[in-house]
């Protein structure tokens, strides 16, 4: 029965320790990124791509 725990724990242990590595690795990755152009807001629409840019009439 205690051999029973003592591998459900090493499991959920080595799957906790996985979790941990994946989200250090991203967050590593995320900050190696290029910095944005400065003047430049990234939420706008158009620089995303959720809004395709349209002529202006004038």
């Amino acid at each position: 029965m205690l051999a029973r725990i003592w591998d459900v724990l090493k499991a959920t242990l080595a799957v906790a320790a996985l979790i941990a590595a994946a989200l250090v690795s991203a967050d590593k990755l995320d900050r190696q990124r290029a910095q944005p152009v400065i003047g430049v807001v990234a939420g706008e629409p158009v620089i995303t791509g959720a809004i395709a840019p349209t002529a202006r009439p004038e």
